[in-house]
């Protein structure tokens, strides 16, 4: 009889002591599974904080760079117009010139052709790769030009012979048309980037 009531109470506390194991066990587990989340959350939340932060770090830079960009464009555009207004001048400067050579017209043609140049070369860097390199032909032609019509003038003025005269005019219609035939080129492609910017200005 002791021996069964011994044996009952140690199966009772061996019970007892699983029981409590399993309780133990269970209240871990759920402290671990709450910890697991707890620390998911943390980090899910320090992702989607992280996210925000870069997107709205990149909103940032993309509307700075909207900005400048539209600065940039405004700039082009207007010396886009201003240097069209002044290359159509230096057209007909050179245009004038060829037809009568005088010192009244050569100055207003190199006073043109100098105003261009500056320009040209002072804002080069808001100019197309391939116009700042026609506008730089164009000069080079139209310097020649103007040394050409000097030396047509002093040629005349001193009676050179006709076969001196004829090779200092043909030497300035080649350049002339050289340039009046670039000038014609690119006012299509300039026509092309004013309208480019105009849009970009109207899409903003």
């Amino acid at each position: 009889m002791t021996t069964m009531i011994d044996l009952w109470t140690i199966v009772k506390i061996v019970s007892g002591i699983i029981g409590t194991i399993s309780i133990s066990s269970a209240v871990i587990w759920w402290f671990v599974k709450l910890t697991a989340n707890t620390l998911a959350d943390n980090y899910k939340k320090k992702i989607e904080h992280d996210f925000e932060r870069k997107i709205e770090s990149y909103k940032s830079q993309l509307e700075i760079l909207r900005v400048t960009t539209l600065k940039y464009n405004d700039k082009q555009f207007e010396l886009y117009i201003d240097l069209w207004k002044n290359l159509q001048e230096l057209k007909f400067a050179c245009i004038d010139l060829w037809n009568k050579v005088d010192y009244v017209n050569l100055r207003k043609f190199e006073t043109a052709l100098k105003r261009t140049h500056q320009q040209v070369e002072t804002t080069s860097i808001l100019l197309e790769e391939n116009h700042y390199v026609e506008l730089v032909e164009i000069i080079g032609n139209l310097q020649e030009f103007d040394t050409g019509k000097e030396k047509l003038i002093e040629a005349r003025r001193t009676d050179a012979d006709e076969s001196t005269i004829r090779q200092i005019i043909d030497f300035n219609r080649q350049r002339k048309d050289r340039c009046l035939q670039i000038i014609e080129t690119m006012k299509t492609s300039i026509k092309a980037t004013i309208k480019g910017k105009d849009g970009q200005k109207q899409l903003a």
